[in-house]
């Protein structure tokens, strides 16, 4: 820890400066005086450090004054601490950044110098995420991570620093009449406040944030420009976090999300339009970030856009920006989503909402690759990759008239279809397993295992939201299961549960132009030589125990969709026991 400094001015004399480097500190007018000063008493004060606070104890009179930015008089000498001037260790810092394991550590190894240097009390390392902001990583002076970081941060300085690409520095926020009265500056009791963009060229990727609350010593803006030393230090950093905290597609042994996967590391280096479709909460927004993360573009953030959420009468200024005074409100110029997506990937999600003059608009773009915004006639040019995701029919959607079939051309030069949850198989259960652990790490519950009951229940549950109910099911499970077993009961499923029907999946494959046929019918029987696996079958190669097995446990479920999920009645018209209904299901023997 740097010594503290002290301050003293004396009528007519020259101001000194005197650090503290010890404990305790004697001043006066004897030669054997720590700090010696003509014109007070020879044994006139005693300075004691204690942890961060500095007292002074007169002498002559026993009077105490505890030191701080404000001077205090005695005897008509001024005594106040002055601060260090105060600078991030550039050069350890680069070498930390250098030295690192990987990304997220670097990146905290930036943010605890950084804190510790200029005594803040916390800092951040934020990536630009779409319009908003992703926390990469939050810690506070004593150096411990902050579980949830967008809670210590003021969305308001954040939103300028990455919308705008210019630093943010206030010494006290009490003090700037655009911060004073913001609700998150005011709840976070912040004083100070420094933010920092990184950029990645011309695109802002995320900023360096460090805050001070009351009542903490103001942070003083001439740090920025070390600041953005470092910040400009850790861009490769972030860089490199974007490409390995990208969204990668769960772990599947699905055929069919085998062939997704392939696909997309296929078609992601390149500058193809994608249309992902399928059923709501299949993934299909991972599936577009998994294409980004896996093209050179990567470095930039992907700009989403969910066409259903925009009111219709903001579409145009929303994707391709407006000119200040282009209409009531227009307080200033805008950048739309389209033009914010030049140099990556734009990705629209429910591109079936999108409305027909807005269609004819994005078709105009996507052909010229150039935007106008509202009010203005000045072209820009736009540099974009396209993802684009949809569940509905957009074949259906063309024949009603409702959606163009020139853009449909142009958005689905590759289409990937993404199965329900119900067509994915033992998918079920890995998926399962995967959110179930992601979900205790989350809560910092203990770890659970599936009892036979509840992965019973997973496997013939026929799961409407597919992977966002799944997702919501474990996180349940997570937190109601009273003991290390989750069972039927703490999944949370309906009572009359939708279920699964049993069906065979071939992998997928490119279909004209460029789609993915995720599923495949069943065939009753196979072709003389033909493939060792026929529709229901399944392979052919397996052991009888292995096929029977497999066939009991298909055939219990068909009779329990049967029944409308009533396992009671399902269990008797089986004749066995609800147990062993569990156990046929889970493909258990007796």
């Amino acid at each position: 820890m740097t010594a503290p400094r002290l301050a003293l001015t004396a009528p007519g004399a020259a101001p000194r400066t005197v650090e503290l480097t010890r404990m305790l500190t004697t001043v006066g007018a004897s030669t054997v005086a720590d700090v010696q000063v003509d014109g007070v008493a020879r044994e006139w004060l005693v300075i004691h450090r204690d942890r961060d606070r500095v007292v002074v104890r007169v002498l002559a009179t026993g009077a105490r004054h505890e030191l701080g930015e404000a001077a205090v008089i005695v005897d008509g000498v001024a005594l106040a601490l002055v601060g260090e001037e105060a600078a991030l260790p550039i050069g350890p810092l680069a070498l930390a950044l250098a030295q690192a394991d990987d990304p997220a550590s670097a990146l905290a190894g930036l943010i605890d110098q950084a804190v510790a240097a200029t005594g803040s009390d916390v800092g951040a390392v934020v990536l630009r995420d779409g319009g908003g902001h992703a926390v990469a990583v939050a810690r506070d002076a004593t150096g411990g991570g902050i579980a949830d970081g967008a809670a210590i941060l003021s969305d308001t300085v954040l939103a300028e620093v990455l919308a705008h690409g210019r630093a943010v520095a206030v010494a006290d926020v009490a003090d700037d009449p655009r911060l004073a009265a913001v609700p998150s500056v005011v709840n976070l009791a912040l004083r100070s406040v420094i933010a920092i963009p990184m950029m990645l060229g011309d695109q802002v990727a995320g900023a360096l944030y460090l805050g001070a609350r009351r009542p903490t010593r103001a942070l003083p803006p001439r740090l920025a420009a070390d600041l953005a030393v470092a910040a400009s230090l850790a861009v490769p950093v972030v860089a490199q976090l974007r490409r390995t905290t990208a969204v990668a597609l769960p772990a599947s042994a699905s055929p069919v999300m085998t062939a997704v996967a392939g696909l997309i590391a296929r078609i992601g280096p390149t500058p193809l339009a994608v249309l992902v479709t399928g059923e709501t909460g299949t993934g299909k927004e991972l599936v577009a970030r998994a294409l980004h993360a896996a093209s050179p573009r990567a470095a930039r953030p992907m700009v989403a856009v969910n066409c259903a959420a925009i009111p219709a009468n903001l579409f145009e200024s929303e994707l391709f920006g407006h000119k200040r005074g282009s209409f009531t409100g227009a307080a200033g110029d805008r950048v739309g989503r389209v033009e914010a997506a030049g140099g990556s990937t734009l990705f629209l999600d429910e591109l079936g909402e999108l409305p027909p003059p807005m269609q004819a608009s994005l078709l105009r773009v996507l052909q010229e690759r150039e935007v106008t915004r509202v009010g203005d006639d000045v072209a820009r040019a736009v540099d974009f990759r396209l993802v684009c995701a949809t569940n509905r029919d957009l074949d259906a959607e063309v024949a009603a008239g409702r959606f163009r079939a020139d853009l449909l051309y142009r958005v689905r030069e590759v289409t990937i279809e993404l199965p329900p949850l119900r067509a994915r198989g033992a998918d079920v259960l890995t998926l399962a397993a995967q959110l179930l652990a992601e979900a205790e790490a989350a809560f910092g519950t203990a770890r659970h295992l599936l009892g036979a009951d509840a992965r019973a229940a997973l496997a013939a549950y026929g799961w409407p939201g597919n992977v966002r109910e799944l997702r919501a099911a474990m996180r349940r499970a997570a937190v109601m299961a009273a003991g290390p077993t989750i069972g039927v009961a703490d999944l949370g499923l309906p009572p009359a549960a939708p279920l699964a029907t049993p069906r065979a999946t071939a992998p997928a494959a490119v279909a004209a132009p460029g789609s993915v046929a995720p599923v495949a019918p069943a065939v009753a029987a196979p072709a003389p030589g033909g493939p060792a696996e026929v529709g229901a079958l399944g392979p052919l190669d397996r052991p009888l125990t292995e096929a029977r097995d497999a066939y009991v446990a298909a055939y219990c479920a068909a009779v329990l969709a049967h029944h409308g999920g009533n396992r009671e009645a399902a269990a008797a018209a089986l004749g066995i026991s609800s147990r062993s209904l569990y156990r046929y299901l889970a493909g258990e023997r007796e």
